[in-house]
């Protein structure tokens, strides 16, 4: 599977993990960038847009 070939997870929840906090977030949009795969997130309580490397990012699995 190539990158291109990837599901891409807009609209999904994650969780990205900093300096021992936990943050969810909401993937707005993907991009990529010299072979990697990035996701622009915003947080789920607060404010702001970030873009981060794609492995970065923990789905959320939801029940089925």
């Amino acid at each position: 599977m190539s990158l291109l070939d990837k599901e891409i997870p807009i609209g999904r929840e994650g969780i990205v993990q900093s300096n021992g906090l936990q943050i969810s977030v909401i993937i707005r949009d993907a991009r990529l960038q010299s072979l990697v795969l990035d996701y622009l997130i915003e947080p789920t309580a607060g404010t702001g847009l970030a873009w981060i490397e794609s492995d970065r990012v923990s789905l959320v699995e939801w029940p089925a």
